[in-house]
C-alpha cells in the first residue's frame, strides 16, 4: 500500500473496521417484525430521507440526516453511530443518536431544545460485501431496521415506530443510506 497519502491510508483503515463490524451483524439475529406503537399523546407519522456518514474508527460513525417528516417538515440532523455488542461478544448493532436543527419547547421549565432521537439499528439481512483488494477491507450494500427508543422535542420521549434503511459502504469508509418508515411525534 502507498503510504504517501496518510489521509487515504487512515480512511482505508477506518473502512476496514466498519466492514469487519458489519460482517458480524448476523450473529445478533434479526430484529423483531413489528414497529413499536406510540404511547399517548404521540402519533405515528411517515418519515423518509437520506443519511450520509463516515467511519471514524472501529464501530463509530458520524454524519448527517436530511429528510421529511409527516409529509411537511424538513429535518436536518447530525447523526452519531456507536456499535454495541451482545453479552456473548457478538456484534449487536448500532445505537444511533440524532440531534436536529429545530427549536422545540422543552417538556419542563419553558426552555427550548433541539429535537433528538436515540434509535437501535440492526442488520435485517446478511450484508453483501466484497473485497476492496486490501485484506479485511470491504465495500457493498446492507439493509437495516432501526427502532426509536427515546426522544426529545418533537419526538416522543418513549420512542415508537420503525425505520427501514438501505445502504452502501465504500472502500474509503463512506456510508450512504436511504430510509423510510414511521416515527412517533408528540402534539
Amino acid at each position: 500500500m502507498n503510504n504517501d497519502n496518510p489521509t487515504l491510508v487512515n480512511s482505508l483503515i477506518r473502512g476496514v473496521a466498519v466492514a469487519a463490524v458489519a460482517a458480524l451483524a448476523m450473529a445478533s439475529g434479526a430484529a423483531s417484525a413489528e414497529e413499536a406503537p406510540c404511547e399517548a399523546p404521540g402519533r405515528l407519522v411517515p418519515i423518509s430521507g437520506k443519511i450520509l456518514t463516515n467511519a471514524l474508527g472501529p464501530g463509530d460513525t458520524l454524519g448527517v440526516l436530511s429528510g421529511r417528516i409527516d409529509g411537511q417538515q424538513n429535518l436536518k440532523c447530525g447523526l452519531q453511530g456507536k456499535a454495541f455488542f451482545n453479552p456473548d461478544g457478538s456484534f449487536g448493532g448500532f445505537t444511533h443518536t440524532l440531534v436536529c436543527d429545530d427549536i422545540a419547547p422543552a417538556q419542563y421549565g419553558g426552555d427550548k431544545i433541539h429535537s433528538q432521537v436515540v434509535s437501535i439499528s440492526r442488520f435485517s439481512s446478511v450484508p453483501d460485501f466484497r473485497s476492496c483488494g486490501i485484506p479485511g477491507l470491504e465495500y457493498g450494500s446492507f439493509t437495516e431496521v432501526s427502532d426509536p427508543q427515546s426522544g426529545r422535542g418533537i419526538f416522543s420521549p418513549t420512542g415508537g415506530g420503525r425505520l427501514y434503511i438501505d445502504g452502501t459502504v465504500n472502500c474509503a469508509g463512506a456510508v450512504d443510506m436511504k430510509f423510510t418508515g414511521k416515527v412517533c411525534l408528540v402534539p
